[in-house]
């Protein structure tokens, strides 16, 4: 069998699943996203929420088609996940410090936690790649919320200053006064993203039934100034038609491009100089 190619990555993108979900779900259900991206020499990182849901925290089956995730085959096991679960359902608590400390690992320690259903291209992200540079990260449903929740303080938290941020089918925690979640209301932009380096792009299905438009644009709300929104005509899923993956990719080569230094124009040389002084005055 030939060597394996080797690409000369420009930069790392950590993918967070959505709930009921997991890393290699999710890389399953993104295959053409990921490969475009690989195209245009981005490396994918999938991560595993720290939560394994129990049988009893699941929704029924019908409901996990909704969630884009699969039925699980042992009734009595399911490795599906979630980055964090709600402590009180009526008061709608979250307590994330086991997804930022499961984060974390994987950016200090390249520590992944295990996928049983993982395949031998996800074993690839077992690969030291610290030498490759986290620019950005893709979430999807819970995952793109706690993605819009970690981003604005993203370097504080974890050292990196991210580029971009896809986020499909996002929304807002719930960080009101009168909530169980208000400690989290400070890692939200409080002037609209004016003073955020990155860009956020929102993406999100018209026919989202799990997570409605108007949840999703309450997360663009807080970042206006540094977020684009991108609708599909579809539902709760990240799409994988061409055209919608060419709209996103393009969007990050835009952001890319946008975010590169300006080169500082050359000084004119003496000799320049010289001949524009000889000419003055001349017709």
């Amino acid at each position: 069998m030939p060597p394996k190619k080797q690409i000369d990555y420009k930069g790392r993108i950590i993918f967070l699943h959505g709930y009921t979900q997991t890393s290699s779900i999710f890389y399953a259900k993104t295959s053409a996203l990921r490969k475009k991206l690989q195209k245009l020499k981005y490396k994918s990182v999938y991560l595993n929420g720290p939560y394994k849901l129990t049988p009893a925290q699941l929704p029924s089956n019908d409901a996990l088609s909704k969630f884009n995730s699969v039925v699980p085959e042992d009734e009595e096991d399911t490795n599906l996940r979630a980055w964090w679960i709600k402590k009180d359902y009526y008061k709608d608590a979250v307590e994330i410090s086991l997804a930022v400390d499961t984060i974390k690992d994987y950016i200090n320690n390249g520590k992944i936690i295990p996928d049983d259903d993982s395949t031998e291209d996800e074993k690839a992200n077992d690969d030291d790649d610290s030498n490759i540079p986290i620019v950005g990260i893709i979430g999807f449903s819970q995952g793109a919320a706690l993605g819009g929740l970690l981003a604005h303080d993203f370097k504080d938290i974890f050292g990196i200053e991210l580029k971009f941020a896809v986020l499909y089918s996002g929304f807002k925690i719930d960080t009101s006064k009168e909530s169980a979640s208000s400690q989290y209301d400070k890692y939200y932009t409080q002037d609209g993203g004016q003073s955020d380096n990155f860009k956020l792009l929102h993406v999100y299905g018209e026919l989202d039934t799990v997570v409605s438009e108007e949840r999703s644009v309450s997360l663009y709300n807080h970042s206006k100034t540094n977020s684009d929104i991108l609708k599909h005509p579809g539902g709760h899923f990240v799409p994988n038609s061409k055209l919608l993956i060419d709209q996103v990719t393009n969007w990050i080569l835009h952001t890319e491009i946008e975010q590169q230094p300006e080169k500082p124009k050359e000084e004119d040389s003496l000799d320049d100089l010289m001949d524009m002084m000889d000419n003055l005055g001349k017709a």
